[in-house]
């Protein structure tokens, strides 16, 4: 994987850890952790944006792709720095005509259309702050969204009331650059989108925000 300035809290997405990535992030940690969990609550939330022409962006192994009973007539485009992430994504979706990007998304995009619904999930805490610097990446997607499209996801807080287990998590993935959210607030982010957007809606479940923005300012 390339170095680039998105790159540093990618590098954990190896084999390994994918293959026990829905059980212990999805699975527990989005549970015990953050108290936002996963089927009950940040499903639904992918799957109410979704529209004919999808692109998802930091797709992790492709759950959300594969369980959000995603139309066969629907288009799904996806994006990430980890060719792992890339390769898991496709196989979960097993959506022939696919587009896989590897791009870093502070970087200038390679897409070449527009798309109706572009989704973010948990990516804005992996990428290197500080947080104006990490916003630039929905100012990157405003030329590829539809006029009536959205670009919404979730991420982890850096700020708010942590138990003992997100504390402990946060200390070690802050200190090894897998995470880089300390800075990260709900009123900074929200801010930042409302530069770039000129409806944007923001909610905190547990220690998870979750954003929508749409109709790109230009």
């Amino acid at each position: 994987m390339h170095k680039t300035p998105g790159a540093d809290g990618a590098w954990m997405y190896n084999r390994i850890m994918l293959s026990i990535y829905d059980m212990w992030v999805l699975g527990i940690v989005n549970t015990y952790a953050w108290h936002c969990p996963t089927k009950s609550i940040q499903l639904p939330f992918f799957q109410k944006h979704l529209s004919t022409r999808h692109l998802d962006i930091g797709p992790g192994t492709g759950y959300y792709l594969a369980n959000a009973g995603i139309p066969s007539t629907t288009s799904v485009d996806v994006l990430d720095l980890n060719p792992n992430c890339l390769d898991d994504a496709k196989r979960a979706l097993n959506r022939p005509g696919m587009t896989t990007f590897l791009a870093d998304v502070l970087e200038p995009l390679p897409l070449k259309e527009k798309y109706g619904s572009i989704s973010a999930f948990y990516l804005i805490h992996c990428l290197p702050g500080p947080l104006e610097r990490k916003m630039g990446l929905f100012r990157n997607l405003k030329g590829f969204l539809e006029e009536d499209g959205v670009v919404y996801g979730t991420t982890i807080l850096g700020t708010g009331v942590f138990n003992w287990f997100g504390r402990v998590i946060m200390h070690f993935l802050n200190k090894g650059k897998v995470f880089d959210n300390r800075g990260d607030g709900e009123v900074g982010i929200r801010e930042a989108l409302k530069r770039d957007y000129k409806v944007v809606r923001t909610e905190v479940v547990g220690n998870i925000l979750f954003f929508e923005a749409s109709q790109p300012i230009f």
